[in-house]
């Protein structure tokens, strides 16, 4: 199976994939909506995807329930995804008022730092891996190490972005079933790095 780098950055779940049932079909069922049972503590906004691979803005219900599209994305297309959501974050967070947006990764660790918080994993380009691990030659995507108790993550984000999180159960929940996968984030459980 090919690297997940959401397996780094977010709580996972696989569900099994469903014969579909209607008559004069076959193969299996292809999942729309997806629901997670939050607790009862007051979530400000939430990020979930939706079925065209984008990310929108959503609130859970007042039985607790959130909900999410699932989007067509295999494994090896999830940089794909992995940017919209480094762009949807960065952007939202203007329009909000969220306070995530950073100019570098030593700045977002210093970030969680200052409200008692402890960055866990750090999602970077190729070329801004060499800075934050202190190497030479361009590392190979998927874990590139550890950084203190930080978890680098080199993926093929766009190279003046980063993502640098908390632990995974406090970022959100990703689930996927074969080739769809539908998330649920966190927004201050990140801080989105964009440089120049």
């Amino acid at each position: 199976m090919p690297f997940s780098v959401f397996a780094h950055l977010l709580h996972v779940d696989r569900t099994r994939l469903r014969l579909n049932r209607h008559v004069g079909a076959a193969g299996f069922a292809t999942p729309a909506l997806g629901e997670i049972l939050l607790n009862k503590v007051e979530e400000p906004a939430l990020l979930a995807t939706n079925m065209r691979g984008k990310f929108l803005l959503t609130r859970k219900t007042t039985d607790g329930v959130a909900r999410f599209g699932f989007s067509p994305c295999s494994a090896d297309d999830e940089p794909v995804l992995l940017t919209e959501l480094a762009t949807a974050l960065w952007e939202l967070s203007t329009v909000h008022e969220w306070g995530i947006r950073c100019r570098g990764v030593p700045e977002a660790v210093e970030s969680f730092q200052a409200v008692g918080l402890e960055a866990r994993t750090v999602v970077v380009s190729a070329q801004m891996a060499q800075s934050v691990l202190g190497q030479d030659a361009l590392p190979p995507e998927g874990l590139a190490g550890n950084v203190g108790k930080m978890t680098v993550v080199v993926t093929a984000l766009p190279e003046n972005y980063a993502l640098v999180a908390l632990a995974p159960e406090n970022a959100g929940a990703c689930v996927r079933t074969g080739d769809n996968i539908g998330m649920l984030i966190r927004p201050q459980a990140f801080r989105v790095v964009r440089t120049a």
